[in-house]
Formats: C-alpha cells, structure tokens, sequence
C-alpha cells in the first residue's frame, strides 16, 4: 500500500522539444554541397509579405534575422539564397523526430511543430535522467537537427521553460518551481490585451500571476487563461493525442539536381535505411522485406525489392544488399526522387529460419546473410531449399522452394514427435527420381544382380483421400554388401528399388 502510495505521489517529468531551424535544416539536404556555406534563408507569406522566418549562421552574421522582409533581407545580404518553406517536408522531418523520441519514451506527443515526452520512469533504462538527456541530444544532433528544450512536472510548465540551449542536466523539482515563478509573463501564450492588462496590474513573471486569487483572476481575464493556470497548477491535464508509429514505412529523399550515377544513390539510400531502423527500433520489430522507387526528372520510374530469409533491422546490411541488386538494374538517366517502403513486419526474430544442422544461432545468421547476399546479386528465384510437406510418400515428402519463405508446420512437429516415440527404420538420403522395376527370378530377387532382403517391412500410406497406396518398405543388400531399399506395391504385389544407400 504504501509503496503505490509513493508511485503515485512521484512528479511526472516532461521533456519538451523545440527545433528552431527546422524549415532550414529540412531542406539542407537537398541543397548542392557548394551553397550550403553561403548564407541561407527561409521565406514564408505573412500577410501578402515574404518575411524571413530563419537563417543560417553565415546570414545572421550579415544581420539576417526572422520577421525581416525579403527586400530587406536582400538588401543587407544581396549573396542571400532565398527559400521557401516547404510545410510539407518539415512535418515529415517531424515523424522522424518523433520516432527518436518514441524510442526514449513510451509517451510522446507531437502536436503541429511541437514535442514531447514523458520521461518518468526511464531513468533505470538509461541509467539515469542526465544519460538519457545525453543521449536524446546525441541522436538529434547526428541528425544534423538543431534542439533546445524545457523539462517540467507537466507539458505546460516544460514548454513555458524552454530555454535556448539543449538541457542536459536534470534539475530538482524545486529548481523547477523556482523557475517557473521568475518566467517573465510575456512568454506566456495569451492575446496582447491580457498582456496590457498584466502590466496595468503590475504582474511581470509567472509567480506575481499564481500569487493572486483564483476568484480576482477569473472575473478579469477569460476561461483560456484560466484553464492555463490551471494546467500550470497541475489541477486540469494537458489533453492531446499520443503518438503512435504508423503501420507501414515510407520515406522519401528528392534532388532537384538530379543523380546521374549508382555511386551517388548510395549516400541518400543509406539516410532512408537509417530512418527505418529507427521506424523499426521504436515499433520493436524486424523487416523482412523493403522495396525502392527511383523517380527519374524525366521516363519511367525504376523499382527494386529486397526480400530477406531472415528478420533485419541492420541498416549496414540492408544497404549491401540494397548495393548488390542495384547493380543489376537498369536505371533512368537522372533520378531526381529515392523512395524507400517497407510493410513486411514481424514483432519478434521468431521468422528467422534455421538453416545450421547443429542449432547454431550464429552460423545461422550467416547463412541468411550468404543467401540474401546471393539472392540481391543472382536474383531471387536463383536459390532453392527442400522443405517437408504433408505426405508420408517419400518422393512426395519434400520439395524445393524459396530459402527462409515458408514456415513449421503441426505435420512437420508431429513427425518429430513420432520420431521420439519410436525409431524409424534407416532410409537412404538420395532416392531414384523414378522407382526402377525389380524382376522376380527363381523366387529371387534381382536388380542388376540377385538381392536379398535384410529388414523389413515397414508400411506407408498416402494419398488416401484419393486412391489410396499402400507400400511396404524393405531393406535389402546384394553379395558384395550394398544396400538397396525395397518396397512392393500391396495392390500390384510389384517390387521397386527406390534408392540406394552409400
């Protein structure tokens, strides 16, 4: 009793992303590499205006700044390339981020640009908050994404603390009140007539607004504010929807410019499989199958899948085979669109075949890499398995397919239970592909020369739903002590060599 007493009694702790360069670091990747260095800005409308809605470091250093307008901009830096946004891109940037931090926590919220996740009780996994926060930033910053962030009892309070460098230090609860009660209130979010309002009545940070009544505050400003205090008060719950991964992956990478050689798909190609890793890490579940889309600037797209014999979640794998396969396709002359979709999932690494005689996890991974490796250079129809079917007819028991694409089965369980009840009689590896004809001489046996019989029968039945075959199986040898296996049909009362044992 008392120890759920303390769990419920433990503040929650909120993480809350900001990205301020997200429309320019979205389109980053799709600038050439000799104009990444110049200065940069992005554009958008605001009232029949283009304004400048952020920058790079090399044009703030010419005095580029947000809400500044085109013609200004222009004029301070007449070297500055001008972008426009692309809302578009910028929201799939924010799934990926998204996903990163699905992979830190269990509780994410992405609403519009905005992030967060509850971190509380993640600190055992990553051995605690400031491994954690290091971490978070580690992932972000190799994503060439620039982040700052606020940490709080609730998503409200984290937001309103969002400071501007990455946090990565924990702080106290009562750091965090302290905070809270000296942040200025023109960072709260509310219309410019409350603003007026709080500075007629003297309040200038967030602690002079809590101190007064609840009853003076709710005749004076409106039911949002209010419903904001109490949000900042942990009284009401922030309400929004939780992030969930989607079912099926696709990610997609453009070049205005084009790409005019195999060698430089390979670059884009590995960031897409480096994002469905993550896709893959945050959904806990294996790939067995992804499929690329070339978009050429102008004739037909090309396409290529990649099957695997077992579960994946290896960008550096997926990458080879990716590399293998593209060599033998036939690409259009300039791609100007990567397009990489993935929907084959499996929860657990309970699909990987078993291809080691003797169990070896490890040596099984190395086949299914050796045939997924040969299936991308050969293609996929190039190798083949025997596998068990339903049938008890020893030419009929097995037959050939695709490596890693089927499945046990209860026939194929029920047989190795059957085999550990009783020991089944020897039979050779190797059958004759048509059981050849014994004659009869002198009540002998006789195939090439005289046989007799060692052992035997043993019975097997197929077919019974159709006509019925009923074989009884025999071990026989000849004079120089070769061995034959026997059966004689119990309708014809024939006898065939069926094979042959070395």
């Amino acid at each position: 009793m008392l120890k759920s007493d303390r769990k419920s009694a433990r503040p929650d702790i909120w993480l809350y992303l900001h990205f301020p360069l997200l429309p320019l670091e979205t389109l980053l990747p799709q600038v050439p590499t000799e104009q990444v260095q110049k200065p940069i800005a992005i554009i958008n409308q605001q009232k029949n205006i283009q304004r400048v809605l952020c920058c790079n470091t090399q044009a703030a250093a010419w005095g580029i700044e947000s809400n500044l307008s085109i013609s200004t901009a222009l004029a301070l830096c007449p070297e500055l390339e001008v972008l426009p946004r692309q809302v578009e891109q910028e929201q799939q940037l924010l799934q990926q981020l998204a996903l990163v931090a699905y992979s830190f926590s269990p509780v994410v919220i992405l609403n519009n640009s905005e992030v967060w996740l509850e971190i509380s009780g993640c600190q055992q996994l990553f051995k605690g908050y400031d491994a954690l926060l290091q971490e978070l930033e580690n992932r972000l910053r190799y994503q060439s994404i620039t982040a700052v962030n606020g940490i709080g009892q609730n998503p409200v309070v984290a937001k309103l603390l969002c400071g501007s460098e990455f946090e990565t230090q924990l702080p106290d609860q009562t750091e965090i009140q302290r905070r809270l009660f000296n942040t200025e209130l023109n960072l709260l979010e509310t219309n410019r007539k409350q603003q007026q309002s709080f500075k007629q009545l003297g309040l200038n940070t967030v602690g002079d607004l809590l101190a007064l009544p609840r009853s003076a505050l709710s005749r004076r400003f409106d039911s949002e504010l209010m419903l904001t205090i109490a949000q900042l008060n942990n009284e009401k719950p922030f309400v929004a929807p939780r992030f969930q991964p989607a079912n099926t992956f696709r990610d997609l990478i453009q070049n205005p410019q084009g790409i005019f050689n195999k060698e430089s798909l390979l670059f884009p190609m590995k960031m897409l499989l480096q994002r469905l890793c993550q896709y893959l890490m945050a959904r806990q579940c294996y790939c067995r199958e992804i499929e690329w889309h070339f978009e050429p600037l102008i004739g037909q797209s090309q396409q290529m899948q990649i099957q695997l014999s077992g579960s994946q979640n290896n960008w550096s794998t997926l990458l080879m085979l990716s590399r293998l396969q593209l060599e033998r396709l036939e690409l259009p002359r300039s791609i100007e669109q990567i397009i990489l979709h993935a929907d084959q999932f499996i929860e657990a690494p309970m699909g990987v075949f078993n291809l080691d005689l003797f169990d070896n996890q490890q040596t099984t991974q190395q086949s299914c890499e050796l045939i997924d490796s040969l299936n991308a250079r050969l293609g996929i129809d190039a190798l083949s398995q025997p596998i068990l079917n339903q049938d008890y007819l020893p030419e009929q028991a097995s037959t050939l397919a695709i490596p890693g694409k089927h499945s046990s089965t209860a026939f194929n369980q029920k047989l190795d239970e059957k085999s550990d009840e009783k020991q089944k009689a020897p039979q050779p590896l190797w059958l004759l592909t048509d059981p050849a004809l014994v004659q009869m001489r002198n009540q002998q046996l006789y195939w090439r020369q005289p046989l007799t019989i060692i052992s035997g029968p043993e019975r097997l039945c197929g077919n019974w739903w159709q006509a019925e075959q009923q074989r009884d199986y025999y071990l026989a040898c000849d004079s120089k002590g070769a061995r034959y296996w026997l059966f004689r049909e119990t309708s014809s009362q024939r006898w065939f060599v069926h094979g042959l044992f070395s």
